[in-house]
């Protein structure tokens, strides 16, 4: 029968045969994470270095500047977007204006939130417009595979062949000097500087905008002040209209005489009298007795 070893002793075996497991599956991975850093930093120069062959270069020519004048009267404003009637009748209209752009009317800086309809606008408008020459140069290297003046196939550096038809002129470099397409032979390497260029227009505008707004309408006439008594306190202050004036008076249809006509006859007055004195004098005899 073997002996049998303590169960302390299988515990450490077996620990010592997981921690030999886990060393060799570190250095495993170390290996790989340096390999992998290696392949990631040849890339990173590789990059870099093609970056670095390909150079860009501008230039500039002369100049060429224009004035314009715009002139129009503001239709309607509503946030950014501005309606104007220009000085020859159309309207065109402007919109997503910025906050930035600013106006000066009447000399003072506005928005053109803050335009008015009717303000007057006169745009001065400058236009600079310069012509520019782009000139990019990539220097590539290459392998000669096959060459036959003026043809030239070339094998580039991600392993394809590519065919060139090259100018007599053409300047290569091989071993630092220059050489045309006739002095190529298969198995050299070579450089060769590619130019691109592309024209191209730059053009910035400036303006200025100034105006005048528009003028308020004249205040309406007030009434004359009424040269009436002030009406006592509580009262209304609106005056009441007057009592419109009664109708003439009807003329009568025949004026009366002045005086009336003299027909009446002195008889009967007479008549009158002397009954009163008779009657008199009955009375006085019967006072009397």
């Amino acid at each position: 029968m073997l002996p049998t070893a303590p169960q302390g002793t299988e515990l450490a075996a077996f620990a010592g045969s997981k921690s030999l497991g886990a060393q060799r599956e570190t250095t495993m991975r170390a290996k790989t994470l340096s390999r992998l850093c290696m392949t990631l930093g040849a890339i990173a120069l590789f990059a870099a270095t093609t970056a670095a062959q390909t150079t860009t270069q501008q230039t500039k020519g002369t100049p060429t500047v224009t004035t314009e004048q715009l002139r129009g009267e503001v239709v309607k404003v509503e946030g950014n977007t501005l309606v104007v009637k220009m000085s020859n009748g159309d309207l065109r209209t402007f919109s997503n204006i910025p906050d930035s752009r600013r106006a000066t009317i009447d000399g003072v800086e506005v928005g053109v939130r803050d335009l008015k309809p009717g303000t007057k606008l006169t745009a001065n408008i400058t236009k600079t417009t310069t012509p520019v020459t782009i000139r990019t140069t990539t220097v590539k290297t290459a392998k000669v595979w096959y060459v036959s003046a003026p043809h030239v196939i070339l094998t580039l550096p991600d392993g394809e062949n590519k065919q060139y038809t090259v100018k007599d002129d053409f300047k290569f470099v091989v071993n630092g000097q220059p050489a045309t397409v006739f002095d190529l032979r298969a198995g050299m390497n070579v450089s060769a500087e590619k130019i691109v260029e592309e024209p191209t227009v730059e053009i910035t505008t400036e303006s200025k905008v100034v105006g005048t707004a528009p003028v308020a309408a004249p205040a309406a006439a007030k009434p004359a002040a009424s040269t009436a008594k002030p009406a006592a306190s509580g009262a209304s202050s609106t005056a009441k209209p007057a009592p419109a004036a009664p109708p003439p008076a009807a003329a009568p249809a025949s004026s009366a005489p002045a005086k009336l006509p003299k027909t009446a006859s002195p008889v009967a007055l007479m008549g009158l009298l002397g009954f009163l004195m008779v009657g008199g004098s009955l009375a006085l005899r019967r006072v009397r007795q």
